[in-house]
């Protein structure tokens, strides 16, 4: 039987989630997450497939806005 995929999103600067990629096993999303937060910060999840519910994220970021 075939592992339910997980798909790995970014939020955009207006809270818009935007695909970047499916995986296979919640071990590679959690490391790809990682990988991919490194190389460019920013908010991401992990959604599962089979459970239709998000399974990880990354803490949300807080802006400072210019006065």
């Amino acid at each position: 039987m075939k592992a339910t995929p997980y798909d790995i999103f970014r939020k955009d600067l207006l809270g818009t989630p935007v695909w970047m990629e499916e995986v296979q096993d919640l071990e590679t999303a959690s490391l790809r997450v990682r990988e991919l937060a490194a190389r460019s910060p920013g908010e991401y999840f992990v959604f599962s497939q089979g459970s239709q519910e998000i399974v990880s994220s990354t803490p949300p970021r807080v802006f400072a806005l210019a006065v």
